[in-house]
């Protein structure tokens, strides 16, 4: 017989409260409604995301990923990132969306340390995520109100257990140099001004910078042109405006960037695979939105 026994005294990952469960979800991209979900940010809701199987094209931060099967990824809270469609077509994934994250070393909202890799290839240990994160989804598909202190539990286990292995295991992926600081500049200004005209020439001369050396630097960091940063950007914000707003689609075009709502609902097409209208009713109309 073999026997472990929990110690008296442990440290904790957690300052103060473990993080509390907003939401679960868990999609097939292709099936019902799971379309990308481009460039945006949730301002008090940290993500961690599971690739259970296929692999996808994922921007966090600064950087672009490609994420496969057995991945989780730490997504802070007011981190921007950006869903890829081009190579998700297979590919399945679950998210917990989580309020009140308060780690131990890290700022309120932070998953990981803002300059190491946010994604972390869990080998051995995928099955266990995998499994409680099913096991909260079906407890909560069942009967949400009675097990929702069950799925807390089992939630701040699997965020106790992400943490560890996380310090362990992940390796620093963080860029650096002047490369970065330039690259860091570009961003804050195109979130900045997003909404307003906006170019590549007008950029660099914001910023004092050779525009063919922004595009090059830029693109060599993030994956995207500037220009490219910019439309998902205003894409992903449309996103949510359509989805938690009722602001008209003209109004929310102007609201984005876009003075002319003929090619605001030609490029959310290109980007999404459907037009703002469309995308509006079909969130609304399924269960399974966030």
């Amino acid at each position: 017989m073999y026997q472990n026994f929990i110690p008296g005294q442990y440290p904790s990952c957690f300052r103060g409260d473990p993080p509390v469960l907003s939401y679960i979800w868990k999609k097939r991209v292709g099936e019902s409604f799971s379309p990308p979900r481009i460039m945006h940010s949730h301002d008090e809701i940290s993500e961690l995301l599971l690739v259970i199987e296929g692999s996808a094209n994922y921007t966090v931060g600064e950087s672009q990923y490609i994420i496969q099967e057995g991945d989780i990824v730490a997504i802070g809270a007011g981190v921007l990132h950006d869903e890829d469609a081009r190579l998700t077509a297979d590919t399945t994934m679950v998210a917990v969306g989580l309020r009140q994250v308060r780690l131990i070393g890290l700022p309120d909202g932070a998953l990981v340390d803002a300059a190491t890799c946010p994604v972390l290839s869990l080998g051995d240990s995928f099955p266990v995520f995998r499994s409680v994160l099913d096991t909260i989804h079906s407890l909560l598909n069942d009967n949400g109100e009675q097990y929702a202190e069950t799925c807390q539990f089992l939630m701040a286990g699997l965020v106790s257990l992400f943490v560890r292995l996380y310090q362990h295991n992940a390796e620093s992926d963080a860029p650096s140099g002047k490369g970065e600081q330039f690259v860091g500049r570009i961003r804050q200004y195109i979130e900045a001004h997003y909404s307003e005209t906006i170019s590549l020439p007008s950029v660099s001369r914001a910023l004092h910078i050779n525009p063919y050396y922004l595009a090059h630097i830029f693109k060599e960091h993030t994956g995207y042109s500037p220009m490219q940063y910019v439309i998902r950007l205003r894409i992903g914000k449309a996103q949510g405006l359509l989805m938690y707003t009722d602001y008209p689609i003209t109004q929310i075009a102007g609201m984005v960037g876009y003075d002319n709502s003929s090619h605001f609902n030609a490029m959310f097409t290109k980007y999404i695979g459907m037009s703002p209208g469309k995308y509006r009713k079909k969130f609304r109309s399924s269960k399974g939105g966030k």
